[in-house]
């Protein structure tokens, strides 16, 4: 697994998605990144459309064969719009910008910071 691949599943496990087990080959085709991430084979030609960052090796007879990192790519695309709502516009934006694990971070500091103020108020109610 090359450096970039590792840095985008480290990036998704950050950010609380869900990341199959994948076979140890080099090469998938479309239909089992489908199978893996859970998205119709039409979505995947899609987001390739879409997201630059999404690119398949094609070889003879236009057959894309998919790598690691772009499985990692597609499971992020997914996340983004699936999971957390991101328009497509949206998503592109963040992940041309790099920030996908700060969404986990800023998920936990917005969830930290409610805790905290539920923990404050139950406080002023006992020490009454």
């Amino acid at each position: 697994m090359g450096v970039q691949s590792s840095t985008q599943l480290k990036s998704l496990k950050n950010s609380g998605v869900q990341i199959p087990v994948l076979p140890d080959k080099l090469f998938f085709s479309i239909r089992e990144v489908s199978d893996l991430c859970n998205i119709e084979p039409h979505v995947l030609r899609y987001w390739e459309t879409e997201f630059k960052q999404l690119k398949p090796v094609k070889k003879s007879g236009n057959r894309r064969f998919y790598r690691h990192k772009d499985i990692y790519m597609a499971l992020q695309i997914k996340h983004l719009l699936y999971n957390l709502n991101f328009t497509i516009r949206g998503a592109k934006k963040r992940i041309s910008s790099g920030e996908m694990i700060e969404i986990k971070h800023n998920n936990n500091r917005m969830c930290l910071h409610s805790i905290r103020e539920e923990l404050e108020s139950i406080k002023k109610l006992l020490d009454f």
